[in-house]
This record gives structure tokens, C-alpha cells and sequence, in this order.
């Protein structure tokens, strides 16, 4: 599968996933002062995840990341992918991606369907090739799939059951 394919396949992937509403996107002080928390939700507010693409050629989100919540993350998750596969990506947020599902695959995974897991995977997949071929003295998302997102089973990745049937 080439980098075009996958983006299509996380882009179909995650199309149905609804907007979690904007008090579940990310972590703010309950004090009201101004964090960066609050910058990552004003960022993020409101916007579908497809807008944050372009938003991620114009400026750096690799920070926001830590400032999302699970869900925000997972929402947003098919922008960062995209702009992660990309050529053009911006600075290292490939890297970024990957660190974070590789810290908290327990808390990511149980909000993914089969497809956006599976879109995920592949991706881990090719960031791991990548980063081989850029020689980088960590692969992130080598140790991703090492110790997680590779031990997924068909089922749970949503392929096929052996029956004729693909579960989604």
C-alpha cells in the first residue's frame, strides 16, 4: 500500500466518527487561566477533523497533542495521520504521532472501531519503514507496533472471520 492508498483508507476509516463536543477535545485549567490547554481548544474548537489538515500546514501541532483528551485525540487522529504520511510533513510530528500511541495504546485503542485500528496499523506500518530508511536511532512507531497495535487480532482489526463475514 502506498502513502496515497493509506490516507485514503483513514480517511474513509474515520469519516463517520462524530465531533465529541467541544468540552471533551482537550484538558483546560477548571481555574480559567489562560494554558496552553486553552490555546489547544480554541485551535480545535469546533473544527472537523478534515479542516485540522490544513490547519497542520500552517502551523505546528505536534505541541497540542499532550493537550488533547483521548477522545480529542482519537478524533482528531485522521488529520495527524495525514499530515504525518505526508512528504511535505511539517518539522517531526510523524514522530510525535507515533510516540504518543506508543504511550498510551490502552487508552487510545478501546475508542477506535475495527477500521480506524486497522487504518492505524498501517499506518504504524509505514512510519516504521520510514524511519528505518531515515535511519532515526528510535523508531517509535516500531516499538508501537512491537508492543501493542501489532497483536490485534483479524476480528479486532475488523477483517474478515473466517465465515464470509467482515465485522465493522
Amino acid at each position: 500500500m502506498d502513502t496515497q492508498e493509506l490516507i485514503q483508507e483513514i480517511q474513509e476509516a474515520f469519516a463517520s466518527r462524530s465531533y465529541p463536543g467541544d468540552d471533551r477535545i482537550a484538558r483546560r485549567r477548571p481555574d480559567g487561566i489562560a494554558s496552553e490547554a486553552d490555546e489547544t481548544w480554541e485551535r480545535f474548537r469546533g473544527k472537523d477533523w478534515g479542516e485540522m489538515v490544513a490547519v497542520g500546514r500552517e502551523h505546528d501541532l505536534r505541541e497540542n497533542i499532550s493537550f488533547l483528551t483521548f477522545e480529542g485525540f482519537v478524533y482528531y487522529l485522521p488529520a495527524y495521520l495525514t499530515l504525518a504520511l505526508r512528504p511535505d510533513a511539517p518539522l517531526d510530528i510523524d514522530e510525535f504521532v507515533a510516540s504518543h500511541l506508543w504511550a498510551f495504546p490502552g487508552e487510545i485503542s478501546p475508542l477506535l472501531r475495527p477500521a480506524e485500528r486497522r487504518a492505524v496499523v498501517h499506518a504504524l506500518e509505514l512510519l516504521a519503514r520510514e524511519f528505518d530508511s531515515r535511519k532515526y536511532v528510535t523508531n517509535d512507531a516500531q516499538t508501537a507496533l512491537d508492543h501493542y497495535w501489532a497483536y490485534f487480532t483479524d476480528e479486532e482489526l475488523g477483517l474478515s472471520t473466517g465465515h464470509g463475514i467482515t465485522t465493522e
